[in-house]
Order: structure tokens, then sequence, then C-alpha cells
């Protein structure tokens, strides 16, 4: 009996092993694709936003308009957005129009997206 035990430990430690081994795996998978879902989803908020912010420039007669958008994480793991449209028309824009213009773009945003700094510059 106690050699039939002995053979036993072995065969149940490697047993339980694989479990944990798959386990970890399993969650390591689950981890990635829920991060992947959450990439793409945020890929298609930036998407629709940069089509959105376009609509409303081209909307106000600034055709043409070169815009760039960079992303980074903040210290608390949030991401932050630096927009910077360049159009010559600005140039010839009144502050205050300016102005709204910039609220408005950073509005159709912020709700999706979180921080959004914008810049609109002369080119």
């Amino acid at each position: 009996m106690r050699k039939h035990m002995e053979n036993i430990i072995p065969a149940v430690v490697i047993v339980l092993l694989i479990l944990v081994f798959a386990l970890l795996v399993g969650n390591k998978v689950y981890a990635e694709s829920v991060e992947a879902a959450r990439t793409e989803q945020r890929e298609v908020l930036e998407s629709t936003y940069l089509t959105t912010m376009r609509g409303v420039l081209e909307e106000s007669g600034f055709y043409n308009s070169g815009v760039n958008m960079t992303k980074a994480t903040n210290e608390e793991g949030e991401w932050e957005y630096t927009v910077i449209i360049y159009n010559r028309s600005f140039e010839w824009m009144e502050d205050l129009a300016r102005e709204e213009l910039e609220k408005e773009l950073v509005m159709i945003g912020e709700d999706s997206l979180g921080k959004i700094s914008l810049d609109l510059l002369v080119r």
C-alpha cells in the first residue's frame, strides 16, 4: 500500500502543476484579448473623432486642413491627446471665432476620448 501511495503522489503533483500552468496561460490569453478589444475600441473612437473634426472644419470653410493628433498617457494612466490643425485661413480669423472653433473641436472628442489639447496654427 505504501509503495502504491509513493507512485500516486508524483502523478498528482504533475497533474496539479499542469492545471496551474493551464490556468495561468488561460488568464494571460484572456487579458490579452481584453486589452486588444480596448485598443480596437479606442482606435475606432479616435478615427471617428478625426472624421467628425474634419467635417466640422470643412463645414466652417477650412478645406485641406492638416491635422496632427498625438496621444500619451499621464501619471494616472489616462490618455491625453494633442491635436494641431494647420490651415492658412486661420490667419484671418478673429480671436473670438478662433476660440469658438477650438472649443467646438475639443468638445466633439472629450466625451469619448478624454483630455484634448488643441491648437490652430497657420501653415
